[in-house]
């Protein structure tokens, strides 16, 4: 079995799984003269589609979401952080795609590129995850969308910084673990890693985006580190940050929102855990600034501000002051709780609601 061959079973096995791969997908691997265009067979095919696509891969495909929204033809423009930071300001509506990142094939699909395996499943994940966003916001009012400036500079962010790890651990270049006898809390490090995986396997996130953070003592947490797959994060890259201000160890690399996790410590000692998803359901509703309200429950909506900033920290916590939920607006989803086990079901259980409250 080639390379090429190895590769491609594993997008069909993983886009397969998430009702994103069917008879008429196509799959694209390799630069030049070793590029090869894959059917949903593994044979090979017709490669005019990704004639003018520059990235090492590349899907063709369509969801339940993704596919009707692309008999529209028209464009997407963002309406998450995730969405920018991935996409840019919008994905247009073609006959064929040229060089952006992800484009929808008019009346037919998606063609999403990626430069490694979990950056393309991310692409086509995030891809149907919009679409099914712009499909259900008349529900709720409409999306907001986001600035074309704002959402240019969080593609460049993106492809310069946060990317990184996952290219070099797809790659073979991460460091070489260190040992890990002597590193402190063990035990509350595989907690949180688990639990981030946990939110991989219950599609609660895709990619590198989420995070999960858990109270050592009242100054200290652990938070899961920027930019590394869920698959791959090792307890000694588990970051530990001080509540008072936010301090952590010189040469690591804690997740990009640990400000929005500081501050709610900060206002909520009885919290002693955090997740922050990007699940699809709970994301039309931050794609529309809504609260998610049910029976019993409320997760009220902060106003938006750049992700990884401190305004959206403050936001966050500002609401978590008082809730044990927040939807993050253009964002996400966070809870809170006094475990991760709780923090996850609170978690699963918003993403239940906004589903139910989405097919009403």
């Amino acid at each position: 079995m080639t390379n090429h061959q190895e590769v491609f079973e594993s997008i069909r096995s993983q886009l397969t799984a998430l009702g994103l791969f069917d008879s008429r997908s196509l799959a694209m691997l390799g630069d030049g003269p070793d590029r090869r265009v894959l059917d949903a067979e593994g044979n090979e095919a017709d490669g005019t589609l990704f004639a003018a696509v520059a990235a090492p891969m590349a899907v063709f495909t369509a969801g339940r979401f993704s596919g009707a929204y692309a008999a529209g033809g028209k464009p997407l423009r963002a309406c998450t952080d995730d969405m920018a930071q991935m996409f840019g300001p919008r994905v247009r509506c073609l006959d064929a795609p040229g060089g952006a990142p992800a484009c929808l094939i008019r009346g037919r699909g998606f063609v999403v590129t990626g430069r490694f395996t979990g950056e393309l499943i991310a692409a086509a994940i995030l891809m149907e995850k919009m679409c099914m966003a712009a499909m259900l916001s008349p529900a709720l009012g409409g999306l907001r969308t986001l600035a074309g400036p704002l959402c240019a500079l969080e593609h460049r962010v993106y492809l310069q910084k946060y990317s990184r790890p996952a290219r070099q651990a797809a790659a073979g270049e991460a460091p070489v673990p260190a040992g890990i006898a002597d590193v402190p809390d063990l035990a509350l490090r595989r907690a949180v890693i688990e639990y981030g995986q946990h939110l991989v396997e219950r599609r609660l996130i895709q990619a590198t985006w989420g995070n999960v953070s858990a109270r050592i003592d009242a100054d200290r947490f652990l938070i899961t580190p920027s930019g590394v797959d869920y698959g791959r994060i090792r307890p000694e890259e588990v970051v530990e940050v001080r509540v008072s201000d936010g301090a952590f160890a010189e040469g690591l690399h804690p997740s990009s929102e640990r400000k929005l996790h500081q501050l709610v410590y900060k206002v909520r000692p009885d919290i002693r855990a955090i997740i922050h998803t990007h699940s699809a359901c709970c994301q039309v509703f931050a794609a529309c600034g809504k609260d998610l309200q049910g029976p019993g429950v409320l997760y009220p909506c902060a106003w938006y501000a750049v992700s990884g900033s401190k305004k959206l920290a403050e936001n966050t916590a500002a609401v978590m002051a008082g809730h044990d939920g927040c939807v993050m607006a253009n964002h996400g989803f966070v809870a809170g709780a006094d475990s991760l086990e709780k923090a996850l079901a609170r978690a699963v259980e918003a993403e239940a609601l906004a589903g139910r409250l989405l097919q009403a």
